[in-house]
């Protein structure tokens, strides 16, 4: 049995020497103290934890060509796929494949594709309201959406959104493939990690108020899809609103989908950047400063999960593991008089499986 020694319990009074109370502690006359080393198992001490190992994991990168070599084909504001554009000199035409990418361009006035005007070799541009341009230099893409001539004075309303937009969909894997089983753990949402990344910046942003709605929405939206069945959900990743910071939102899509819409908070978008596109005062940061993103958003799929079965939404996913991504977009969706120009680099969701140790 080990021995302790209570300290705290000798109290030194007026009347007891200082001789006396070391007596106490080291034992009274006749009573010795054995003489060499304590037992051995008084001298055994607590063994070290071994430090946890570090997780190891396989990746893959869901998205296809994340530096925008192939072009892009430009979808026409009723669905129809105008036609592909290459804005890479070192990829031209016919040399960089079939383009991944799509612009997407809802109630925006002028075609990008059919009222496209001449510009640097880099841009796609109707001259007044959709600008894309591509940067060889960074592989940055900026998007440029300009509503003022638009309503020309007119205030906004709900019915009709402005977009402009970057779109791959669907991603490439097919879950009822048998070619695509060695890449259905990553596109799945049961995935251990599934991280969002890219570096993002304003270049522009003007406002010009009028009476009625104003919002403009700088966002990615990814397409969580049942591997049986037509469960689907628009899950959002908030990136810029110029009304403020927003919270966890969910609804159901009225717009024609009739689907779940799920976003995150900003700040958990946010969280590991050193700022969002927001000050302190809510006012839109204009900068040539890069701000990197990365959130992992594989909890907060979790959370659309159980949202979705309490709510009666998923009628075939279960779980997890029933649900996949089957695309993305990122860009626009305004309402109200806004020049504005977001460009974003090395834009990617990473999918990552723990190895087994």
């Amino acid at each position: 049995m080990k021995r302790k020694i209570l300290i705290s319990k000798i109290l030194l009074t007026p009347a007891m020497p200082v001789i006396s109370a070391v007596l106490l502690l080291t034992g009274l006359p006749g009573c010795a103290r054995p003489e060499g080393p304590l037992p051995t198992e008084e001298r055994t001490a607590e063994a070290t934890p071994e430090p946890t190992p570090e997780k190891r994991y396989r990746t893959m990168q869901l998205f296809d060509d994340v530096d925008y070599k192939k072009g892009f084909t430009v979808i026409g504001q009723n669905t129809v796929k105008r036609g592909n554009i290459y804005l890479d000199p070192e990829n031209p035409e016919g040399t960089g494949g079939k383009p991944s990418w799509m612009i997407a361009q809802w109630n925006s006035g002028p075609c990008l594709y059919r009222e496209r005007v001449d510009s640097d070799f880099n841009v796609i541009t109707d001259g007044s309201i959709k600008t894309v341009t591509f940067d060889p230099a960074d592989r940055s893409v900026s998007l440029r959406l300009n509503t003022i001539p638009y309503y020309n004075g007119a205030p906004g309303t709900t019915d009709k959104w402005p977009h402009l937009l970057l779109e791959q969909s669907p991603l490439d894997f097919d879950p009822s493939a048998s070619s695509d089983k060695e890449k259905a753990p990553f596109y799945s949402c049961s995935a251990d990690k599934m991280v969002v990344s890219l570096d993002i910046r304003m270049n522009s942003y003007e406002f010009v108020y009028v009476d009625g709605v104003n919002a403009a929405q700088f966002l990615s939206y990814y397409y969580l899809k049942s591997k049986k069945g037509d469960d689907f959900v628009w899950f959002g990743v908030p990136l810029f609103d110029n009304r403020g910071e927003t919270g966890i939102y969910w609804a159901i899509d009225t717009a024609g989908s009739d689907r779940m819409i799920y976003s995150i908070a900003s700040t958990d978008t946010y969280k590991n950047s050193p700022h969002s596109l927001l000050d302190k005062d809510g006012a839109p940061i204009v900068s040539d400063e890069w701000i990197h993103v990365e959130v992992d958003i594989r909890p907060h799929i979790e959370a659309v999960l159980e949202r979705g079965l309490a709510e009666g939404v998923f009628k075939y996913a279960k779980t997890l593991d029933d649900l996949y991504v089957s695309g993305v977009n990122i860009g626009w969706e305004t309402i109200g008089s806004f020049d504005i120009d977001v460009q974003i680099r090395n834009f990617g969701l990473t999918s990552f499986i723990e190895e087994e140790p």
